[in-house]
Order: C-alpha cells, then structure tokens, then sequence
C-alpha cells in the first residue's frame, strides 16, 4: 500500500490534514458523505422489472407473541370450563350416611330425595324378612325408598351387620349369597376371614337388579344387628340422554361419508379424506356404544357393599361417598377428559389439511427466497 493510500484511509478515518492537497481531499470526504446519492432512471427501472409480483396473502401469519398468549389463554379456558362443569354437575350423587350409635335403632339423614328410616330392635313387631333360624330371632328392617321413578339411576349402598359368633357368621353369609340370587343378582366377591382367637367377618360385593335394591337391604340389614347403613344415588339420566343423541349424529354422519364415497367422480385426495374420517366416525360410534351400554348396565344394577362381623370384631370402616369437593374433582376430571377427546378428534381430522396448508406455505417461502436471489443476482 502506498504512502498516499495510507493517508487516504487515516482521513477517511477523521484524522487532521497535514496540507493543502490533503485539505482538499478533506472536504471532497466530507460532502460526499453529506450528499444524498440517487441511482440512476435507467437501473430503477431495471430493479423494478426484475422485482417479483407482491402476492396477497387470504391469512396473516399469527405472530409469535400472538401464539404464546393464545395457548395459556386456551388451556386456562379449558380448566375454567371443567370446573364450571364439575359445579353444576356434581350434586347428581346424594350420599345417605347412617351410623348406630345403639345396636337397637339406626338413625339417617337423607336428602328429600331419599326417606330417613329406622331399624327397630330385635325382637320388636314387624314382618320377617326370611332370615334362617340359625341367626335368631328374625328382625325387620325398613329400607330407604331410593331412586325417581322413571329416570336411570345407580344405587351403591354399604352395610355393617353384626353376629354374635363364628357360627352365625357362617350362616349370615351363606344367606347373603342366597337373598341376592333369589333376588335375581349375584356375588360379585365374598372375603370370610375367621382367625384362631375366635372373631371373624366376611366382605361381600353383591350385585342386585335396581328394582330389588330395597327389598335386598331389608333383607341383607335383617341378617343380624344392624351396625350402618349408607345408601347413595347417582342419576344417569342426563348422561343415557347425551350418549343416545351423539350415538344418533355419528350415525347420520356415518351414513353420510357412505353415501359420499359412492360418487365415482369424486377426487382420489377428497377420497382419502373421507375415508378417513369415516373411520374415526365409526370408531367414535363404537366408543358411545360401549359407553352407552355401560351407563345401562351401571343404571339397572345396584351396588351392594356388606361387611358381616362377630360381636368381638373390631369395627370395620365401611366406604364413604365421595363428598362435595370429591364429586366436583371427579366431574371436572371427566369433563377435561371429554374435551381431550374433542380435541384429539378435531387435530385428526384437520391434521392432513393442517400439513397441505403447511407444504404450501414452505413452498412459497422457498420461492420468494428463490426470487430474492435471483434480483441479487442480477
């Protein structure tokens, strides 16, 4: 590099000039830096021929502040509703709880849904109920009158009996098993512990038609001296009525994407398309279907819990309801699970066009950067 190279970068740089030559190029630095350069008619003309089309674009891309506010706001929308959902659907199951503090009288506090009741004392006036002679004196029981008329409804009750020994605790259970088959039900499960000190009690999980539920509590209560009883109602109803309509809908869908599929001069994409939602519709048919049943099922059998005991046995904890704040978790639990589902089934169903929107975009982009280069290049 030469000396007056060296000179020229040090004023480009600021430095003072030494004498006239280097004043002047000085001042020619300094006006071209304040004058305002203007290219040429000829090369604008030039850059804007070559310049792309602008291209309208029918959606704005969200931006990214947009979306990181939006996907809180959606999850917090979400949980809102659950819980919403679960506060005005919980109170559905009314838990009737009744301890005795007397072997002779069981008091309960029902709900107007449900009649309290009283069991009298062994030995006192009222019909029997059939118990066996092995037991004793056969006591009457009077029974909650549970459920609506007309409306699908599950009972779950629990029962604590107490016996005087092992030996009409043998005969307690066996007459259980026996009332609930007579009573057109069955023993889900039977549990008879009798440990060497003498006490002992059986566990029963019995299953019973829901038009007997209250003779088998009578009789079932009768089987000794009545220790508890709870009994609580939960209607299905509301939920037989929403599965039966979106079981209906799915099938006119079903039939629908059938009869679309039929046109011989439909597309081979929209084809596709169709068929696959016809199979997601037909798996969500199934899934209502099932879930239909069970909702029946749980709604025409009752649920009976009984722990039988000897009268040494400790007291044995019989299974509470789910209390308010219980019910409310559970229904905005199986609310949050529902819109999963909606959820999931919609990104099914838009996922393919989500991925042709999403090919397209990229293929756009790719040619505008394409374009750019190209304007550079030239």
């Amino acid at each position: 590099m030469s000396a007056i190279d060296v000179r020229l970068e040090a004023l480009l740089a600021g430095a003072e000039p030494r004498d006239a030559d280097e004043m002047r190029r000085a001042a020619l630095i300094g006006e071209l830096r304040g004058a305002t350069l203007r290219a040429p008619e000829a090369l604008r003309a030039r850059v804007a021929a070559s310049a792309p089309a602008p291209r309208w674009s029918l959606v704005r891309r969200p931006s990214r502040r947009f979306v990181l506010a939006a996907v809180p706001a959606a999850l917090g929308i979400a949980v809102a509703a659950a819980l919403v959902h679960g506060l005005t659907g919980s109170p559905g199951e009314q838990p009737v709880s009744a301890i005795a503090h007397a072997p002779s009288v069981v008091r309960a506090k029902a709900p107007s849904a449900l009649k309290s009741f009283a069991a009298p004392a062994a030995g006192s006036g009222g019909g029997s109920v059939g118990v066996p002679s092995a037991l004793g004196t056969p006591q009457s029981v009077l029974a909650p009158t549970v459920g609506t008329p007309g409306r699908l409804q599950h009972t779950d009750a629990s029962l604590q009996v107490r016996v005087a020994d092992v030996a009409r605790l043998s005969a307690a259970t066996s007459a259980a098993t026996r009332i609930v088959t007579l009573l057109g039900g069955y023993a889900q499960s039977v549990d008879y512990r009798t440990p060497q000190h003498g006490d002992g009690a059986a566990y029963l999980e019995l299953r019973v038609p829901a038009q007997n539920v209250r003779t088998a509590l009578s009789r079932l209560a009768a089987l000794g001296t009545l220790v508890s009883q709870q009994v609580s109602v939960q209607d299905l109803q509301h939920a037989l009525e929403v599965e039966s309509a979106q079981i209906a809908q799915l099938r006119r869908t079903v039939v629908a994407l059938e009869q679309a599929l039929r046109n011989p001069a439909l597309p081979d994409a929209q084809r596709v398309l169709l068929q696959i939602k016809l199979a997601e519709s037909k798996r969500a048919l199934s899934q209502r279907q099932n879930a239909r049943t069970g909702t029946v099922t749980a709604g025409t059998t009752a649920r009976i819990s009984l722990v039988i005991g000897t009268a040494k046995s400790a007291a044995v904890p019989v299974a509470h309801g789910r209390g308010r704040l219980g019910r409310l978790l559970h229904s905005a639990l199986g609310f949050l699970g529902l819109e999963a589902t909606i959820a999931l089934y919609a990104l099914i169903v838009t996922g393919p066009f989500a991925a042709l929107a999403a090919l397209a975009w990229f293929l756009a982009r790719l040619r505008r950067r394409r374009d750019a280069q190209r304007l550079l290049a030239a």
